[in-house]
């Protein structure tokens, strides 16, 4: 009956045995990854201009249920997100918390030994394989038509959104429940106001209180895991396996430095590699923050190369796009299309009248009472003489 009123997937949900999902032993053999589109708007810092729902990916340690890492933004997933959340996830959290102004703890960190993840493309790239292949990280997928396999997450991801709930600016979980609420003229939170308020929900309410499936905190359970001296297994170099993940476009070197995304980028290791072949070298960049882009040189080294102007303030590439989306826009609405239309039709009447009066110059094609006479240049034709009139003429032959 389920089946026929609601379709096959609801039936399977209320119906369908559950089997034993992941029970991994020790923390970080198993971690899981996912995204959401957080419930609520926000807003661009400066201008209060309302810039939608971003999206929230999430990367949890299913053993210690602590979270690893977050990314926050309004590129959809991709790829480049999964290898940024991925990176933080791995790396010490201290140089970021530090970063966002927030005394709290977050000690989660290490090389996972399985990604356990769904069976969405972002996923299944190669960039992101070939990245965990060389850290020893196995990727594994769910089964397919098995949701309850990534719960974990799930049921993190809806606890967070619950929260985000009372919150201005939030669209609630549906369109029911939202009611007549104004979203988007309440939103006042900004992306980064949005970033630090969800690394406190994290940090604060959801490591420390009694987690249900564990019976203590997962700060606990990751400490207790983890005593005095023992560290979880880093990369060999930390600042490297950022650099690995990250996206790269090919550029060349000109004389005033790098040119990405419409900005330069300089710095004096780049004096020695301007060379009149123009040839391109990988530029590695973050799309969370753009004032700083990592060359890949020759050797196999990266060099960090700054803003050319250091006053420049940092950006995302998100911000760059939607920035230059704007401008766009009002570079539109500026155009004046009527005195466009009026000086493309003056500069049709002046070159049309131009060639009215070369053709009248020239007589071409002119009416017979305005053509000017032309000279006959066809011989004269002499007169037959006589002999009865040959007097007449002044000069006799």
């Amino acid at each position: 009956m389920t089946v026929a009123r609601e379709g096959y997937k609801s039936a399977r949900q209320k119906f369908k045995p559950v089997k034993i999902g992941l029970r991994p032993e020790h923390p970080l053999d198993v971690v899981q990854m996912d995204h959401t589109r957080a419930d609520i708007i926000v807003v661009q810092e400066h201008t209060g201009v309302t810039l939608g729902r971003p999206w929230i990916t999430l990367c949890l340690d299913v053993c210690t249920r602590m979270v690893l890492g977050f990314t926050i933004g309004f590129d959809p997933p991709s790829a480049t997100v999964v290898a940024l959340t991925l990176t933080q996830a791995v790396l010490p959290k201290g140089q970021w918390i530090g970063n966002h102004d927030i005394s709290l703890m977050w000690p989660a960190h290490g090389l996972p030994r399985v990604l356990h993840t769904d069976n969405a493309k972002e996923f299944h790239s190669r960039a992101l394989r070939r990245g965990c292949e060389e850290h020893g990280i196995r990727i594994a997928f769910r089964p397919r038509g098995s949701p309850h396999f990534g719960g974990h997450i799930e049921r993190l991801m809806g606890t967070l959104m619950r929260r985000l709930h009372a919150l201005p600016g939030t669209t609630f979980s549906s369109v029911a429940q939202r009611g007549d609420y104004p979203s988007e003229k309440r939103a006042i939170l900004t992306l980064e106001a949005l970033r630090r308020h969800i690394a406190l929900e994290i940090l604060g309410p959801y490591h420390n209180e009694v987690h249900s499936a564990l019976g203590i905190s997962p700060l606990a359970a990751w400490s207790s895991s983890f005593p005095d001296g023992v560290s979880p297994r880093l990369p060999f170099d930390p600042a490297r396996f950022t650099i690995d993940f990250l996206p790269y476009e090919m550029r060349t070197v000109r004389r005033d430095g790098l040119h990405l995304f419409g900005q330069v980028y300089y710095d004096t290791v780049l004096n020695s590699l301007i060379t009149p072949e123009k040839s391109r070298l990988r530029v590695k960049y973050d799309p969370r923050d753009l004032s700083t882009v990592f060359l890949e040189l020759p050797s196999g080294d990266y060099a960090k190369i700054p803003y050319a102007d250091l006053g420049t303030p940092p950006i995302s590439l998100w911000e760059h796009r939607q920035s230059t989306k704007i401008k766009g826009k009002a570079g539109r609405a500026s155009i004046n299309h009527d005195a466009i239309t009026y000086a493309t039709k003056e500069q049709e009447r002046l070159l049309n009248e131009a060639i009215r009066q070369e053709r009248s110059r020239s007589g071409r094609r002119m009416p017979p009472s305005q053509a000017r006479p032309t000279r006959d240049d066809t011989p004269a034709k002499i007169p037959e003489v006589d002999e009865t009139t040959a007097w007449k003429t002044e000069f006799l032959s």
